[in-house]
């Protein structure tokens, strides 16, 4: 015979403090499913919101309550409760013969008291609500198997209500389909901005709009969370400050889930959560990498089931990540039971990562492991297809945790930054480790595919360099020397680099070779490719083949429209050999009849708008003094003026500069 334990069955009552939630509580109030199932992680104000539903003014049924407990895994005590709690609530129920059924020793359940108990719902004159709270601590599996008997003949007189805070072993797959069931979890549960101010100001709290915002954010709308931040902040001088940290420097929420969550878990599980906390995300795979656990999709599996903060990142629920509360919580717990662990853990992640293929979180967790020349050896072999894909920004990130000192030390780690120095245009960069790669020794390939380190500062020099055409040709010649597979993206660029060079050093012969070269290779980069062909059309202006001017121009025109390159961070060589292409399409648009002067002519005259003497000009273009003379008087001629200064301002008039 079951003894009734009277504290059980009042429905809780609301604390005078409690944000409304009258959206969901109107919603409720308004379904007619047989089954609505509450569930949600631990403090998301399940039971409050029940307890709102109950008290409101669209709710005029009377709620019979049960708040169960593990020692309700007993059938015969937990059908007891339920009966004593109906009788409680509806006074014409009629509990007699139940209760009869339900005093004997071995309590015939399924067969004899679910009857009985269904018959006398369908009898009663007035609808209730029947709520189990906590479902979650029943684990007996005859429990469950009568609680779905229960609702498969539930009569349409009665609402059952199960709040938990893990999905309980019931049909609710084919009660869903039905339309039987109604479900609110964690997704409704949330505070947003409206609810959240609600709760400070109750709390007598006042924060900025953008405050408050940073608030719901960092707690991800969890109401226990923002509690905990009101309870925190109260007296606090400087709410703004607390929400920075929080919460980290909050001790409620570390000890409410730590003993909620953490503690009830088995030691599986906890260790499971605290050393999978290191990722920002996680399958089942690299879950079972890192945390060293055989069973990681059947833990992942229970997490999700249970609602023990693990939100999916996709359709095929195969991506997971904790709620941000939850994970500081268990990184704590982490440093405090195995803090030396947690560089090993940082290495599992970074290799994993790393045989699949996903640089920046292999780079990351390197770092984090302190594997510096882990680090370096991936930023060295991944940097170039992330600038290719516009993301030098990310390169810059993966540098940054060595800082310049690190970066100094590591040749290989200079010649990353140098690059993405380069390719952002940031010359004073550039300048400070370019000294550190031509000083350095590194026998054999770079991860990127560099021959040498040598070859890495010539095809700098050559491409970006700042002294002038003449010192990026001698550069960019070394690195033709060195970089010697058409397969590679290196022999292509330091073929281009060579084009430009002689292009503007008027040696346009050796020009279209180079640029012929570099088109042709086989790993030939789109931006290399544009530039190339932007010579060759250039160059056949000057030998006169207007076909091959077209050809060319059309496709550097088709490949700048397929890769947009950002030319913010281009030599100003290439930008000026991309601005005159532009030009010259713009005189072919025009159907001009001819084109004034020679590539040779404007190269000369671009120079005569400067300060350099024709000596000194034949010096910039490896000609003869008298050759620059040749070529002034016939700008002069063409352009039908007299002077230098006219013949520049000539020029600028009609579109040559």
């Amino acid at each position: 015979m079951s003894a009734t334990i009277e504290t059980k069955l009042p429905a809780p009552t609301l604390p005078k403090e409690y944000v409304g939630r009258h959206e969901l509580v109107d919603y409720l109030a308004s379904v007619t499913a047989k089954l609505v199932l509450v569930d949600a992680a631990v403090g998301f104000g399940k039971t409050a919101l029940i307890a709102q539903w109950r008290t409101s003014p669209a709710e005029s049924r009377p709620f019979a309550w049960v708040s169960l407990d593990p020692g309700d895994n007993d059938p015969g005590r937990l059908w007891w409760h339920v009966v004593c709690a109906l009788q409680q609530a509806c006074p014409e129920f009629d509990a007699g013969d139940i209760l009869r059924a339900a005093r004997v020793q071995a309590p015939d359940i399924a067969p004899t008291l679910l009857p009985l108990l269904i018959n006398e719902l369908a009898v009663l004159p007035e609808p209730v609500v029947l709520v189990l709270d906590d479902y979650h601590v029943i684990t007996e599996r005859g429990c469950h198997d009568q609680v779905a008997f229960l609702v498969s003949h539930l009569p349409q007189v009665v609402q059952l209500v199960l709040i938990t805070r893990a999905d309980p072993p019931l049909p609710l797959a084919s009660w869903r389909a039905a339309r039987e069931m109604v479900e609110v979890r964690g997704r409704q549960l949330r505070f947003g901005p409206a609810q959240a101010a609600e709760l400070m100001a109750a709390a007598g709290i006042e924060l900025s709009p953008g405050d408050l915002t940073d608030l719901v954010d960092r707690t991800e709308g969890w109401p226990a969370g923002l509690h905990f931040a009101a309870l925190s902040m109260r007296g606090h001088p400087s709410p703004a400050a607390f929400i920075r940290r929080f919460p980290g420097n909050s001790q409620f929420v570390f000890d409410f889930l730590t003993k909620e969550v953490l503690s009830r878990q088995p030691e599986e599980i906890r260790q499971f959560l605290t050393r999978s906390s290191i990722l920002s995300q996680f399958n089942a795979p690299l879950g079972q990498a890192v945390a060293g656990s055989a069973h990681a999709a059947e833990i992942i599996d229970i997490l999700e089931r249970e609602n023990l903060f693990v939100i999916p990142l996709d359709d095929t629920r195969q991506w997971f990540r904790y709620c941000r509360l939850f994970a500081q919580v268990l990184r704590g717990e982490l440093a405090r039971t195995e803090p030396e662990i947690v560089p090993a853990l940082h290495e599992r992640a970074s290799a994993w990562y790393r045989r699949s293929g996903s640089a920046d979180e292999a780079i990351s967790h390197a770092h984090a492991a302190g594997d510096v020349a882990g680090a370096v050896s991936l930023i060295a072999g991944n940097w170039p297809a992330y600038v290719d894909s516009g993301q030098v920004a990310t390169v810059h990130g993966w540098l940054s945790p060595l800082g310049d000192s690190g970066i100094s030390a590591d040749p290989v780690a200079a010649h990353c930054a140098a690059w993405a120095a380069a390719l952002s245009g940031d010359h004073e960069s550039l300048r400070r480790w370019l000294p550190v790669i031509e000083a350095a020794h590194y026998d054999g390939p770079l991860p990127d595919g560099i021959r040498s380190l040598r070859s890495s500062a010539a095809l700098l020099k050559g491409t970006f360099g700042q002294e002038g055409i003449g010192p990026m040709r001698e550069a960019a010649t070394e690195a033709a020397r060195l970089e010697t597979d058409p397969a590679s993206p290196w022999y292509a660029m330091a073929q281009v680099s060579c084009a430009v060079a002689a292009f503007w050093s008027g040696d346009l012969d050796a020009a279209a070779g180079h640029a012929q070269a570099a088109v042709s290779g086989a790993g030939s980069p789109a931006a290399v490719r544009l530039l190339g062909h932007a010579i060759l059309s250039l160059i056949a202006v000057d030998q006169g083949h207007p076909d091959d001017v077209e050809q060319h121009a059309r496709i550097a025109r088709e490949i700048m429209a397929a890769a947009d390159p950002d030319l913010r961070a281009a030599p100003l060589a290439t930008v000026e050999i991309l601005a005159r292409l532009d030009r010259l399409e713009k005189r072919f648009a025009a159907r001009s009849p001819e084109v004034p002067l020679t590539e040779r002519e404007a190269a000369v005259l671009r120079l005569l708008g400067g300060t350099l003497s024709q000596r000194e000009i034949g010096q910039e273009l490896r000609l003869s003094q008298s050759t620059i003379k040749s070529h002034a008087k016939a700008i002069y001629r063409k352009l039908d003026v007299a002077t230098r200064h006219d013949a520049v301002a000539r020029g600028r008039k009609i579109g040559i500069l």
